[in-house]
């Protein structure tokens, strides 16, 4: 029988579910247990929100089983936390706008530097997925003979690249690593030959301007950044969504506190849970001060869990332990 997405097509049944009313859906939240004491106020939430991006942050608060609302929630404990992870989504964006523009340029200055070759980008023998590389670099030619951007103008009007015949309209790794997307940038840093690492000093590049003991950390923890962007970027949930666990993060860890314990399977035994958000911000903050940056991150996130205090009940789901304040490393 044909799969889709692994399951059986003969098991699906039409989608027949009609549209309904703000008001239809706030009838179908109190029926479920939900407390709406401002109906209008609920309703302008729902039309402007929608009811399935605020259906993430009613999860929480409801009997997975039984599928009613915990007795007490109300609809501002659900739109509290909505706001929340906004507020918190917004804040990390601008920090790992830092990041994400002190890596590339970091990055394509140290290459060009050990290459010797403002096309490095360009050079398949550093890299180990050659299709990989070559997707990336078709990116750029999109992005670069449609750019308006005046270095892009510049260069197509008055220079061709000598060196590589098949791309004589690329320009150099400065401008190149300015059209990438930070999924090609990560995709790019990841793929670079581990043969390649002690030629190209690439340890001491993540030790030197990021304070990482490893490149293969570095690789790792911008990663996991790439993925809490696009959460950002997109506006999606964020504050106890599973993400990548970055290497070697227990290293810049105070090892005086506990970490929040999770168990992957029933019959295993409890592990330190490293891939929620609050292992992801220990790495931004590390990137952050490795690049001089001082601001610290704690007292904002603080903040934020005393602006809306129904987040502190899922303080555990996003992976901060109970004394997360006594972390150095965030203040």
């Amino acid at each position: 029988m044909p799969e889709r997405n692994g399951f059986s097509v003969a098991t699906l049944i039409p989608y027949q579910k009609p549209y309904q009313t703000a008001t239809q859906l706030c009838d179908k939240l109190q029926q479920e247990g939900l407390d709406i004491t401002d109906r209008k106020s609920a309703e302008k939430v729902l039309e402007r929100c929608s009811y399935y991006r605020l259906k993430a942050y009613f999860l929480p608060f409801k009997d997975p089983e039984k599928k009613i609302f915990h007795p007490g929630t109300t609809f501002k404990d659900c739109y509290d936390l909505y706001l929340f992870d906004s507020e918190l989504r917004l804040y990390l964006f601008s920090l790992i706008e830092k990041i994400e523009i002190g890596v590339r340029s970091l990055f394509d200055q140290w290459m060009t530097k050990e290459t010797g070759n403002p096309f490095w980008y360009l050079d398949s023998s550093l890299f180990t997925a050659k299709g990989e590389q070559i997707t990336t670099i078709s990116r750029v030619r999109d992005m670069f003979k449609d750019s308006k951007e005046e270095f892009a103008k510049h260069f197509r009007s008055k220079y061709y690249n000598e060196y590589c015949p098949f791309y004589r309209d690329l320009p150099p790794g400065w401008v190149a690593i300015e059209l990438m997307t930070f999924g090609n940038l990560t995709k790019l840093m990841r793929n670079l030959c581990e043969s390649q690492y002690n030629t190209l000093k690439v340890n001491r590049f993540a030790k030197k301007y990021l304070d990482v003991e490893k490149y293969k950390s570095l690789c790792s923890w911008i990663g996991t950044i790439h993925e809490v962007r696009n959460h950002c970027g997109h506006h999606n949930r964020l504050f106890n969504r599973n993400l990548s666990a970055p290497t070697a993060v227990k290293r810049i860890l105070s090892s005086d506190l506990q970490l929040v314990q999770t168990r992957s399977e029933p019959q295993k035994a409890e592990v330190d849970q490293m891939n929620r958000l609050y292992t992801a911000a220990a790495v931004l903050q590390k990137l952050l001060s490795g690049l001089g940056y001082e601001e610290k991150m704690g007292p904002v996130i603080s903040d934020l869990f005393d602006k809306y205090p129904v987040s502190m009940h899922f303080t555990a789901s996003m992976g901060f332990p109970e004394d997360w304040k006594q972390e150095p490393l965030f203040f």
